[in-house]
């Protein structure tokens, strides 16, 4: 995992990010153990209070679960819900892609062909 001190980006919320892709994507599946909160914090050499509150916000999103005493472990996933989960991305990426076709001034069917080339290329990979 990698944290940039120079993003913009909390970094209780960068390491919040990176947990939920590896969750939401089945890389750290159901009934897992994340890393202990003190383990994580001295590899990425950071406060521990920052760890806690990462972890603290996937509780809160219902993603992880604390147990006292052995940490937290990821929770069973709906699938119903994290097709809907990504399905929101997709559709926030897309807002944002069509702002900034209006910007770049690009009709809609550049935008349209330039997603099927994205497509298109992602398959070959």
């Amino acid at each position: 995992m990698k944290i940039s001190q120079n993003s913009g980006v909390p970094i209780y919320q960068q390491i919040a990010d990176y947990f939920r892709s590896e969750i939401l994507e089945g890389r750290i599946g159901q009934g897992e153990y994340m890393p202990s909160i003190r383990g994580l914090a001295k590899d990425l050499k950071i406060s521990v209070i920052t760890t806690i509150k990462a972890y603290e916000q996937l509780e809160s999103e219902g993603l992880v679960t604390a147990v006292q005493g052995k940490g937290y472990y990821v929770n069973a996933q709906d699938t119903e819900m994290l097709k809907e989960q990504h399905i929101r991305k997709v559709e926030e990426a897309l807002l944002d892609a069509i702002k900034f076709a209006k910007i770049a001034k690009m009709s809609d069917d550049e935008l349209l062909s330039t997603l099927k080339a994205l497509q298109d290329l992602e398959r070959t990979d």
